[in-house]
């Protein structure tokens, strides 16, 4: 499994500004690739971006979208924008589009059977050309013992639509990460390693997370890549990443 790490501890100016010292950071603690927002990319230009990637000895692993998806006026105004990231996601040779809903209180059947319509529909679109589309978590499908996420794998193509498990949230939700990983992982195509301790973003391996049970977990699964993620850092990104990585390689050998 290789790991690589998502940008947005650096903030938008340095990612959209100085992305060349986000990546030599991120070589230089030890990542195999990235995972960017699309807000911070320029899609009409993949070569660039794929050469400056490349240059750093790194591969990007997902372009992060999202959206309402519970709205069809929403879906249907955001595709032909959805679309130039897709296209610009298969031009620079990445494996994932990540894609988050939005929280909605008091969702109706209707939104639910919404959410599902729309992934299926984003999904036939990454699959078009050959992205496949992760639906990721945050703690509203988490709840109610994973209620709104069980619905939605329930009511999705399957070989359209899959997951990326951000076990942070999970376990901001209350739920155990291993379990949750468990009942979802045939649908699983990577995880958001994320930790947390107290309503706090902390480092991998320095929250209450249990990443030791959740790598024993999918230990022999064909699962190419993990990210890791934070949300909020209280030290330099650098640092951060650096923590998270030799937590990872020195106590779980990835």
């Amino acid at each position: 499994m290789k790991i690589g790490i998502q940008t947005r501890p650096w903030g938008p100016d340095m990612n959209q500004q100085n992305l060349g010292q986000i990546l030599a950071e991120i070589a230089a603690t030890g990542y195999d690739g990235l995972e960017i927002g699309a807000q911070h990319l320029d899609i009409s230009r993949p070569q660039p971006f794929g050469r400056l990637v490349a240059d750093h000895g790194l591969q990007v692993v997902g372009i992060h979208v999202g959206g309402e998806i519970y709205d069809p006026q929403s879906v249907r105004e955001a595709l032909d924008n959805l679309e130039r990231t897709v296209v610009f996601a298969a031009e620079v040779g990445v494996p994932f589009l990540p894609f988050s809903g939005r929280l909605k209180p008091d969702k109706t059947k209707v939104d639910h059977r919404r959410q599902a319509e729309s992934l299926n529909r984003i999904g036939q679109l990454c699959s078009d050309y050959g992205v496949r589309l992760c639906y990721h978590n945050h703690f509203w499908e988490i709840e109610n013992d994973c209620a709104e996420l069980s619905y939605l794998c329930e009511h999705t193509d399957p070989d359209l639509v899959w997951l990326c498990l951000d076990v942070g949230w999970v376990e901001r939700a209350g739920g155990s990460p291993v379990a949750v990983a468990s009942k979802f992982l045939d649908r699983v195509a990577y995880f958001h390693l994320k930790d947390t301790k107290d309503d706090v973003w902390m480092e991998v391996g320095h929250g209450t997370v249990d990443f030791a049970g959740l790598f024993q977990l999918v230990t022999g699964r064909d699962l190419a890549w993990s990210v890791v993620e934070q949300d909020e850092t209280q030290r330099a990104p650098l640092e951060s990443a650096r923590l998270s990585r030799e937590y990872l390689k020195g106590q779980l050998g990835v």
